[in-house]
């Protein structure tokens, strides 16, 4: 099994994924279910990020490992899919109003697959997981006689690596391990003071476990767990402090401890009600409650140590799927679909560079497909969502936050294409 595994050919195909785990370090995210991606790949993003029952893309493995047992014996596939982020966000404070200059935001996947035999099936993946981007001009209430740059940058990159078994005709296991990139940097203001947290990393993993059930040729379930990340402190920043605008100073170098980024429980079904006509339903948990987006806390190590609080606030969400997908004829598919998620945020916890207030989606697209290989593009809209901090700020020294209210829109461009051999 192994050496067949590391052939020539499976490693000419895995290499892309590699030279993209190294390129996309340099792409900033923005998600949509509070900081994940609704789905992954051209074909779920058009049926609203629905996938864990379907595994029609070698980039399925990273909803659903399962789905590898699809892969044809002796076929290899290679699948990309990309998407340009254009999101539009307000912040109006207590004193000065602005919006963010970020506009575009690209992002970029990648995935593998290969069936060993009838029952073995193998492939590895890189997906941009998670993260933030934003960046405001703004003049704080504490210090208005100056203009501040104000905003977050923080990636979140996974390498996968999944196996699929074949139990019977009808019912095939998943299982993977992951490693995962994390890197962060934001400034904000605190009241008097302008704090300047610099880059820093960390480097963590987690597992994730599939099944995929089809009692019928034209119905399927599936069932996906994703683990926790565990991961290292996100060091290796300084820390910057600035009390009512003057020069800013070093006050020492800064971690952010005990990451651990969320668990995800997901289930879905897929029908095949023609040979035209296909639909999908997906529900999804993500426990964002019991992970470092709900509760951060960074710490200070120079002159005087400090840990100070910065709890994001995020809670779990409840995430509802409904899609479709369309034979216009032999070649050409057209994909819609719908997510909605519950409220992820809490107004007590509003921070406009790091709150994503995103919940309804609409999808669509359109996909054109030959004997080995396709290509597509397609276009989300995540409705505009507003929150105001209802004048209580449980973040320190949050009085732009507690007086202040966030606007978000999201339109994003989806494209991708792949092959086989």
């Amino acid at each position: 099994m192994y050496p067949h595994c590391l052939n020539r050919r499976t490693w000419r195909g895995a290499a892309p994924a590699l030279l993209m785990f190294a390129g996309a370090f340099a792409c900033p995210v923005h998600a949509s279910n509070g900081v994940e991606a609704t789905g992954i790949g051209l074909a779920a993003r058009s049926r609203g990020g629905a996938d864990v029952a379907v595994g029609d893309s070698a980039l399925s493995q990273i909803a659903n490992p399962a789905t590898l047992s699809l892969t044809p014996v002796g076929e290899h596939r290679l699948d990309f899919a990309g998407k340009l982020v254009f999101p539009s966000a307000s912040w109006s404070g207590p004193l000065d109003s602005a919006d963010s200059t970020r506009r575009l935001v690209p992002l970029l996947d990648m995935a593998y697959a290969e069936a060993i035999d009838r029952n073995w099936s193998w492939g590895i993946a890189v997906h941009t997981k998670s993260g933030l981007s934003s960046q405001y001009n703004y003049r704080p209430l504490m210090m208005p006689w100056t203009e501040h740059r104000v905003g977050a940058d923080a990636k979140n990159l996974g390498a996968y690596f999944d196996t699929a078994y074949r139990v019977s005709d009808r019912l095939s296991l998943g299982v993977g391990g992951r490693a995962e990139f994390i890197t962060a940097e934001f400034r904000a203001p605190f009241g008097p003071a302008d704090v300047k947290f610099g880059r820093g990393c960390a480097y963590g993993g987690g597992f994730q476990l599939g099944l995929l059930y089809k009692p019928r040729d034209d119905l399927s379930f599936g069932l996906a767990y994703r683990s926790p990340t565990w991961c290292t402190d996100i060091s290796g920043g300084e820390v910057q402090a600035s009390l009512f605008g003057l020069p800013a100073v070093p006050i020492g170098a800064g971690n952010i401890d005990d990451i651990k980024l969320p668990q995800r429980v997901s289930g879905g079904v897929a029908w095949d009600v023609t040979d035209r006509l296909k639909l999908v339903g997906e529900v999804r948990w993500i426990n964002y409650a019991n992970s470092t987006w709900n509760d951060m806390t960074i710490a200070i190590s120079g002159p005087i140590d400090a840990r100070v609080p910065l709890p994001l606030g995020y809670g779990d969400q409840w995430v509802f799927i409904v899609g479709a997908e369309y034979k216009l004829d032999e070649h050409w598919t057209l994909g819609a679909g719908y997510n909605h998620g519950t409220n992820a945020m809490r107004s007590s916890h509003l921070l406009p560079i790091g709150s994503i207030l995103a919940r309804d989606h609409v999808s669509v697209g359109l996909r054109y497909a030959r004997d080995n290989w396709w290509v597509g593009g397609g276009y989300i809209l995540a409705l505009s969502e507003h929150m105001s901090g209802g004048g209580r700020s449980r973040i320190p020294l949050g009085v732009d936050y507690a007086l202040g209210e966030v606007e978000q829109t999201q339109h994003a461009l989806t494209f991708g294409f792949g092959f086989s051999w």
